[in-house]
């Protein structure tokens, strides 16, 4: 009996021993657990800290490239220039819906408000980015978050140059719930954003959940105040590490980082269970397992700290071994794919920044840098540096027709057969839109213009897309440095002039032709000009009479738009017809000429002067919807015969887009007025195009007729050119009639009407009628 008790004895002794010993164990990695947890959740915080600062840094940046994109937009910027109040608003609305920014806005060079977003409230945008007006006028930029009363919003503001200050344009992104969420869905972290106010701590956004946000919202300010410490606190009932830092550019608010450590804990309460049954299953089991189970876990623990020291210091390199099956492998596997996601996470942002997202493909800042990098290099001599700018030919109309998702293949398509055309050293970035940039450190001055046309002709070769095989065509402007500039903004600039050079002759490539960039200047200026001068009646009308040949009498006259410019003096319609398409103002000219052509011939009637007026039309006129409604209108108000109204469209511009011109001409002939070809012989259409077109005459270009002798190739093209006008039906008009010879040449061919200086000059509509008066009556 006494050696049972005392074997019981033992036995228990030795159970509790054992029993006492497990239970320190126990108690020990409950608290290293929990030191580790804390000091692994302060970590985070510490590496979301940083994480914070890119993320913030890479999504302002992105807004503000966004905005340089919009700012350094030429469309953009004429609209500006020229006050075109539809225009900014539709490349406001249209830029923010692309990056899926909620506020944009343009400014006055003085921060008056011009335009912004529907539903806007102009006033209070206009006072909110007062400050950021008075910083970007001083550092040449502004970003920073701003209250425009219905929420937070990070903005960029940046001046809009022509070359001088124009205006300031600002997109802002809301900083809100989702810009929270999206911080918390790349590190895990939440984020609440808050300022105080009133001796209050408001809580404008935050990934908490509503009772925690409520919670932190009743946080004493100086609780939080934004020093980078972690402090810990309860929010409804859970634990958590907070850190709080002010935001960059915007002090008055503050990010406040926040670690769950219930959440951080909850992945260890299965750990501890077990370490439980461990421990009582060990009981049964030799001391000696007992020590080797302590040094069991205290190593690996050991190693955990380490490790997460090392993420902490924002090394990433060293991969974290998880030994064995148990739960501190576990933990330190965890820990492993916690570091691997952190590190991928900063890589993925850092890409994100310099690279387009849609073709992978270098963005502007990205090809900036590259460039700036590039001409500070050495280089040998005989060679040069070459930028191109890359613009797709009616991309728009692409989009419009076949969709956004199809124009998003097109475009990608276009940066994979860019980056194969050129060699590995070239770079090749998205800009933005449907404009590509090529930059090539290394080329021969001679081969430079042979590169781009291979390229153009790389991207002219049929795309085959999975849906449909399309064709595309591309201007290229080309500038090399140091013959066009040593710096990148110049060269930048001149290769939007040169690429405008390319798209405006049609030459496919066009290399920057020097003092280009005064061209430019007055172009801008003419184009703003332009828009002022109906009002300010700088626009006249001359009109050129047409003499039948058989009858030796004035049939028709062409109405010839002219600008009588205040400090330019007379500018030439070569010059400014142009500017008014590549604006958008032409088809105010055209209704301008209409009207006032019309209102003329009426005032020739009444005085009994009976004619024709022909009026012409440009290829942008085609595509007015409006346009027949306008003319039947204004035909009718100055009770002008439909008939003695001769539309003059080019031959050119009929073949821009051949079946929407035949239906447009349709509706015009419909009203009984009558349809001339102008400069034909110049666009290279075919009989079957001809033939389709509800024309009424045709009307030789001048360049076949002003130094057309007997024999001569234009002779024959002219006398060719009458007789199929005369098979076809149609009447037939000579221009640039300046000699008698051409005169009697066009005679003997049986030419329907003839129109030159050889008769008279464009003149007034007074002038006119009393030269057609002097005419009339010396012919009879």
């Amino acid at each position: 009996m006494m050696r049972w008790r005392l074997q019981s004895r033992i036995v228990a002794l030795l159970i509790l021993v054992v029993l006492a010993a497990q239970l320190a164990t126990f108690a020990v990695v409950h608290v290293a657990t929990g030191r580790s947890v804390s000091t692994q959740l302060a970590d985070e915080l510490a590496v979301a800290e940083r994480v914070w600062q890119r993320f913030f840094d890479a999504r302002s940046r992105q807004l503000l490239e966004s905005t340089l994109v919009l700012a350094d937009d030429f469309g953009f910027k004429a609209a500006v220039a020229s006050g075109d109040a539809a225009t900014m608003a539709s490349a406001l609305r249209n830029q923010a819906a692309r990056i899926g920014a909620d506020a944009a806005v343009l400014l006055g060079p003085d921060g008056d408000w011009r335009a912004g977003l529907e539903g806007a409230d102009a006033a209070a945008q206009a006072r909110a980015l007062a400050p950021l007006v008075a910083q970007a006028r001083e550092e040449g930029f502004a970003l920073s978050v701003v209250d425009f009363g219905d929420g937070l919003q990070v903005v960029a503001l940046l001046p809009v140059l022509a070359p001088d200050q124009i205006g300031w344009v600002a997109i802002g992104s809301t900083f809100g719930d989702a810009y929270a969420g999206d911080f918390r869905g790349l590190t895990g972290i939440h984020a609440s954003f808050a300022r105080e106010e009133g001796g209050a701590l408001v809580v404008h956004a935050s990934s908490l959940d509503p009772a925690a946000r409520a919670a932190l919202a009743g946080v004493a300010p100086a609780a939080l105040a934004p020093d980078r410490r972690i402090r810990p606190m309860d929010l409804a009932g859970d634990r958590y590490f907070a850190l709080s830092e002010p935001v960059s550019g915007a002090d008055s608010v503050r990010v406040v980082l926040q670690g769950s450590l219930d959440e951080a804990m909850a992945p260890y309460a299965t750990l501890q269970d077990r370490i439980l049954l461990l421990s009582g299953l060990s009981a049964l089991i030799a001391l000696g397992l007992a020590g080797v189970l302590g040094r069991g876990i205290s190593r690996p623990v050991v190693r955990l700290a380490e490790a997460a020291q090392r993420i902490q210091a924002g090394d990433y390199s060293q991969p974290i071994e998880a030994r064995g099956k148990d739960e501190i492998a576990g933990l330190a596997s965890a820990l492993g794919h916690m570091q691997q996601g952190i590190a991928a996470r900063e890589e993925r942002i850092l890409h994100q920044a310099n690279h387009d997202a849609l073709t992978g493909l270098p963005n502007r800042a990205r090809a900036r840098d590259h460039l700036e990098q590039t001409l500070a290099a050495p280089r040998p001599d005989g060679h040069a540096c070459a930028v191109l700018m890359l613009d797709l030919d009616r991309f728009k109309e692409i989009n419009d027709t076949l969709g956004h998702g199809f124009g998003d293949q097109v475009l990608q398509e276009v940066g994979k057969r860019l980056r194969l055309a050129v060699r590995p050293d070239d770079l090749v970035a998205r800009l933005g839109g449907d404009e590509f940039m090529v930059i090539m450190g290394e080329v021969e001055l001679g081969h430079a213009p042979r590169r781009a046309r291979a390229l153009l002709a790389q991207l002219r070769e049929p795309l085959d897309l999975p849906s449909t095989r399309i064709n595309l065509d591309c201007s290229i402007g080309l500038v090399l440095s140091p013959d066009h500039g040593d710096d990148a903004q110049t060269l930048l600039r001149r290769a939007d002039i040169a690429l405008y050079d390319a798209k405006e002759t049609r030459s496919g490539v066009a290399v920057y032709q020097p003092g280009r960039d005064e061209v430019h200047l007055r172009q801008l200026a003419l184009m703003g000009d332009l828009r002022q001068s109906v009002v300010r009646r700088e626009l006249s009308l001359k009109f050129q009479p047409k003499v039948d040949l058989a009858s030796r009498r004035v049939r028709h006259v062409e109405a010839l738009l002219r600008w009588q410019h205040p400090t330019l003096g007379q500018v030439p319609p070569d010059e400014f017809i142009p500017l008014a398409e590549r604006s958008g103002f032409v088809h105010e000219l055209t209704r301008f000429v209409l009207e006032e052509a019309l209102r003329q011939n009426a005032a020739w009637r009444a005085d009994g002067l009976d004619l024709g007026v022909a009026i012409n039309l440009s290829a942008m006129d085609l595509m007015d919807a409006d346009l027949p409604e306008f003319i039947h209108d204004c035909q009718r108000r100055h009770k002008v015969p439909p008939a003695k109204i001769i539309l003059e469209v080019t031959e050119g511009a009929l073949m821009r887009d051949v079946d929407y011109a035949v239906r447009m001409l349709h509706r015009l002939r419909a009203g009984g007025i009558r349809l001339s070809i102008d400069d034909f012989g110049t666009g290279y259409s075919s009989l079957a195009q001809l033939k389709r077109m509800p024309v009424d005459e045709l009307k030789i270009d001048k360049s076949f007729v002003m130094q057309m002798t007997e024999g001569s190739d234009d002779a024959v093209i002219v006398r060719s050119t009458i007789e199929l006008g005369h098979n076809m039906g149609l009447s037939v008009i000579a221009e640039g009639v300046e000699s008698d010879s051409s005169l009697a040449l066009l005679a003997k061919y049986r030419c329907d009407m003839v129109q030159g200086y050889l008769f008279s000059a464009p003149l007034a509509g007074a002038e006119l009628y009393a030269w057609c008066r002097r005419f009339d009556a010396a012919e009879a």
